[in-house]
């Protein structure tokens, strides 16, 4: 099989061309599934965009760092029966939606036929292993900026419907609601589960886009984020890094603490709107209340002017960890 449809579908049984042969997603339990996502680099997500259209399912969707289309990585979404998780439908999307929110997000040809090329080969290696399948829709040999494409494939097994699509538009109507939209998704629904509802040709997953306002009118800053008093520095990390050096000390000032020689590494995440999320796992010391002192520091970190991608016209999520070291309660690693 292709190595691409391997990543894809890592605990499935590999099955011939005929397309009656035995396929069913729940061979693995739902837990095998998302154990197996610890390996690749990623990991969950929370979209609060998404939800299930019935009561009986719930969502749970991952992140995979993937080359396959630029800047676009790979969802995965694992739909379930929230009673037994008894795994209903696995969807792998390729959306630029998932990582450029900005509701009027319009595409190039370069980028339509980098999307193109990804799609054909995903599909010759669906075809090689599943038949032809039954596909509506077509996308022509040579496309522009600003007509709409769609096809989709799908083949019916005996307990899956594997089904491919890919949709390319770049109409923007407010009222209507409708955005421009890039998107490839491979499903996997389960089918003749026993006592389960078949929810026919129901869409099981809905999703709630919104505009978001440092997306849609972001803050144009720089590419970092500032801490505020480093408006004018040129090196505006160094800046926040040090800034935040001195708030830990203060703290540990104030709670009388004594410290001869020891590491704080802190780790943080600056939201499209400003504002801090410490990274829990990645505050870190051998001396323990140090590492309070760094989970109290970043929790009031003041709100900064978060960072502009000028590549997707919009703010973004920026990470950031460093170590402080600290002798006779004086900072040792000033940037």
């Amino acid at each position: 099989m292709n190595k691409i449809i391997l990543l894809l579908i890592f605990l499935l049984p590999i099955v011939g061309s005929c397309q009656n042969e035995s396929f069913d997603i729940n061979k693995k339990s739902f837990s095998d599934y998302i154990e197996k996502e610890k390996e690749f680099v990623g990991g969950r997500i929370l979209d609060s965009d998404y939800s299930t259209t019935y009561d009986e399912l719930a969502l749970t969707s991952y992140i995979r760092s993937d080359n396959s289309v630029p800047n676009v990585d790979l969802i995965v979404r694992y739909l379930y029966f929230k009673k037994d998780s008894l795994i209903k439908e696995i969807r792998n999307e390729w959306d630029i939606a998932n990582h450029n929110q900005k509701l009027d997000n319009k595409k190039d040809v370069k980028f339509r036929t980098d999307l193109v090329k990804f799609y054909e080969m995903l599909e010759q290696s669906l075809r090689r292993n599943y038949g032809n399948g039954t596909t509506s829709g077509d996308i022509p040999k040579n496309i522009n900026d600003r007509d709409t494409y769609s096809k989709e494939i799908q083949w019916t097994l005996e307990n899956t419907i594997v089904k491919l699509n890919i949709m390319m538009s770049n109409i923007h109507d407010e009222q209507k609601k409708i955005f421009p939209t890039h998107k490839i998704y491979l499903s996997y629904l389960a089918i003749n589960l026993e006592n389960k509802l078949d929810f026919k040709n129901s869409e099981l997953i809905k999703r709630n886009r919104k505009a978001i306002p440092n997306i849609e009118n972001p803050i144009i800053g720089s590419q970092e984020p500032t801490f505020p008093g480093c408006e004018n520095s040129n090196d505006k990390i160094s800046c926040m890094n040090n800034k935040i050096r001195d708030l830990v000390i203060k703290r540990v000032g104030e709670n009388n603490m004594q410290i001869k020689n020891d590491t704080l590494k802190v780790g943080y995440l600056v939201q499209i709107d400003g504002k801090i999320k410490a990274q829990i796992s990645s505050i870190k010391s051998s001396n323990k209340a140090l590492e309070k002192i760094g989970h109290e520091t970043v929790k009031n970190l003041p709100i900064m002017i978060p960072s502009y991608s000028e590549k997707m016209k919009q703010n973004v999520t920026y990470g950031n960890s460093f170590f402080i070291i600290i002798k006779n309660n004086r900072v040792a690693n000033y940037e």
